[in-house]
């Protein structure tokens, strides 16, 4: 017969504390030969609590490694399977509307506005809006109010879903459409469109 291995000694484990022994004998009158015998047997090993905590860490590690960089002054925007980088020539706060100007190396120009509401932080999609001028084709979102800022009049190309910005990150959700020239109408309907741009040095 295998001899039974003696218990580890209570030096490498962490007992429970006394304090939380007497608040239970107190509370629940639980016999106090029930909470001595609580104290000095119900221990967390130590090597348990070192494991558990390496594999927070790397659950942690691993999920920041799916995440993409996303560099200070960049700006994607996301037409159906179609992503477009910009790099910031200008970004930052005025008043109660963040504002955006970036370009590709090939020459694609993004401006957009972002309306705030009291909070600071929360988007109004009415006073949000952004254009894309590429050679392919230009296109829009906007909100009524955003529109009309710009000086034009009639209906606005797009839509709005949603906006915010959420610490150094502007992030807009709404629906493109094609950008006619000056007085002309908003053209066909492209499809659902974002915009997620970083700016933590602000103009």
């Amino acid at each position: 017969m295998t001899p039974r291995r003696s218990p580890r000694p209570l030096s490498t484990s962490f007992a429970v504390p006394a304090a939380f022994a007497r608040a239970l004998t107190a509370r629940l009158a639980v016999p106090a030969a029930f909470t001595r015998a609580l104290t000095a047997r119900l221990a967390v090993p130590a090597a348990f609590t070192v494991l558990a905590a390496f594999t927070v860490l790397a659950l942690v590690a691993g999920a920041c490694a799916r995440e993409p960089g996303f560099d200070d002054r960049t700006a994607r925007v996301t037409l159906g399977a179609r992503t477009t980088t910009f790099e910031l020539d200008s970004c930052g706060l005025d008043g109660e509307t963040v504002f955006l100007v970036g370009r590709t190396e090939s020459g694609i120009i993004l401006q957009a506005v972002v309306g705030l509401d009291d909070d600071g932080e929360t988007g109004v999609p009415e006073s949000t809006g952004f254009t894309v001028d590429d050679p392919e084709g230009n296109y829009a979102a906007f909100g009524a109010e955003a529109w009309n800022r710009r000086g034009e009049s009639g209906a606005p190309p797009g839509s709005i879903d949603s906006a915010r910005l959420r610490g150094a990150r502007i992030q807009v959700e709404g629906e493109a459409q094609v950008l006619e020239p000056s007085g002309e109408p908003p053209g066909q309907v492209i499809g659902s469109v974002s915009l997620d741009a970083r700016c933590d040095s602000r103009d």
